[in-house]
């Protein structure tokens, strides 16, 4: 009969597989029924009563215990800690510490300018389906560096919203082999326009049209159709689609 730790390895190794955390919440029901009582609320898209919220506030303080410390924010998914924000350096030094402890699909990175080439090189990066740049003046040799990494093939999702990007950085993304899983990349707020743009807004908040920018259309011709340069993004018009989504 597999263990409590036999379990938790195995949720590990595949975050995907919410069997595993059921049957990890059984496994703890006697020794953290507390946590495990948490587990359950949230496969059970019950998360949010009155009463889970209170058992959040109970048992949050080490949630995210042995490495806390770590981490400057957290953020549970089905029960368990799946999205971290850290800072650059601490993930170049700590990451695979923190992923031995948590299943992270969704990492956030502050401070990361002048970091992308040892960020790149870090294996725990694999596990990821969601990495959040934004903010970080990363500018065009960054981004060149980040997609020249080999351990994003299972990434999905990418904010890279006011980091500096030009037609370089858009170009050296395009190109990118690296990227096999990319669906969604937020581009906003950058040096130019890549990504497709809603123009004008309905009563209900839909755009009255979406246009490719001339940038786009020029690297979907180079490159081929990209699943992140779908103009299907564009009809979100002011809003982004959160990495669970994509």
């Amino acid at each position: 009969m597999a263990t409590p730790a036999d379990l938790y390895a195995a949720i590990l190794a595949d975050p995907d597989d919410l069997d595993l955390r059921r049957r990890y919440a059984d496994a703890i029901e006697a020794t953290d029924p507390e946590r495990a009582e948490l587990i359950h609320l949230y496969l059970a898209n019950a998360y949010g009563t009155r009463e889970s919220v209170y058992l959040h506030r109970r048992i949050r303080p080490r949630l995210a215990d042995p490495v806390s410390h770590l981490l400057n924010r957290w953020q549970l998914r089905n029960g368990l800690i799946e999205s971290v924000t850290m800072t650059a350096r601490t993930f170049i030094d700590h990451g695979p510490e923190v992923w031995a402890h948590h299943p992270v699909r969704h990492l956030v990175l502050v401070d990361a300018a002048g970091l992308m080439p040892r960020i790149a090189e870090i294996a725990c990066l694999d596990r990821l389906v969601a990495l959040d740049l934004s903010g970080n003046p990363i500018g065009d040799d960054g981004l060149a560096a980040l997609v020249d990494s080999p351990h994003l093939r299972r990434l999905r999702w990418l904010g890279l919203s006011g980091c500096g990007i030009g037609q370089t950085g858009a170009e050296a993304l395009a190109a990118s082999q690296n990227l096999p899983a990319l669906r969604y990349v937020d581009l906003s707020d950058n040096l130019v326009e890549v990504t497709a743009q809603g123009h004008g807004e309905h009563i209900d908040g839909s755009p009255v049209w979406v246009e490719m920018p001339p940038l786009g259309q020029e690297l979907i011709e180079r490159y081929g159709p990209l699943p992140w340069l779908d103009i299907q993004w564009g009809w979100k018009l002011y809003s982004t689609a959160l990495w669970e989504e994509v």
